[in-house]
């Protein structure tokens, strides 16, 4: 492979055909790439399945090194149903979108810890300052809603407040008002997780795995320490 590579770079060898899975261990330039076809078979799926993305990217991004060359020229060969979509990612940009739900629970957490959210609607307004909220409301179908109605939205964040603090409230990290069901409050454990960017689930689990015997009085000082603390 060393050889192959150095004598390609020298320009000793004019053509280099390469496999997709070795073009990502490939480091260095070429005028023109040719991308033979944009699938692979998948022996776990039994099917063919698309390359992904950023496999493309890598194996067109040897076109041109812009230390080595003025311009370059990738080619891609694709099926005709995908000519569009390969259309449209070249000379159009991707919208990027939002994970803020993936990590929603410990920024609440967050939140709530510092005194900036006190209730559920506070949750809910939070919310609508988000890039999340920006891209809810311009492409509904990727977060699974039917369309981008004031109505839907708004039930769809009222569902996911009320979810999610459920959960930090089971994992003891929020304490919810008893009497109107809205104002939260954080709880020692939640503090922890906030000051120390732990996530919520390991915090319960921690408390859980130190959590005394069921009967057990949880002031009581094992023996052990009792006489560590007196020698």
């Amino acid at each position: 492979r060393t050889l192959v590579e150095q004598l390609f770079v020298e320009g000793k060898i004019l053509v280099l055909v390469s496999t997709s899975t070795l073009a990502w261990g490939v480091n260095f330039p070429a005028h023109l790439v040719v991308v033979k076809g944009t699938e692979f078979y998948d022996g776990k799926e039994k099917r063919y399945v698309d390359f992904p993305i950023t496999d493309v990217l890598q194996m067109m991004g040897r076109a041109g090194r812009p230390q080595y060359d003025d311009h370059g020229v990738a080619v891609i060969l694709v099926h005709e149903p995908k000519k569009n979509f390969y259309r449209k990612f070249l000379y159009e940009p991707f919208p990027v979108e939002s994970c803020l739900q993936e990590r929603l629970h410990d920024h609440f957490n967050a939140e709530i810890a510092g005194g900036a959210m006190r209730s559920k609607q506070d949750a809910v307004d939070w919310l609508t300052w988000t890039f999340f909220y920006r891209r809810l409301t311009h492409n509904p179908s990727y977060y699974h809603l039917a369309d981008a109605s004031p109505a839907t939205v708004s039930d769809f964040l009222s569902e996911l407040v009320e979810a999610t603090v459920g959960d930090l409230e089971a994992a003891g990290c929020v304490d919810v008002g008893r009497e109107d069901g809205i104002t939260l409050e954080s709880t020692p454990l939640g503090r922890v997780a906030a000051f120390y960017y732990l996530k919520y689930e390991t915090v319960a689990l921690f408390a859980a795995e130190l959590a005394p015997p069921e009967g057990e009085d949880p002031d009581a000082v094992p023996p052990d320490l009792g006489t560590a603390a007196l020698l």
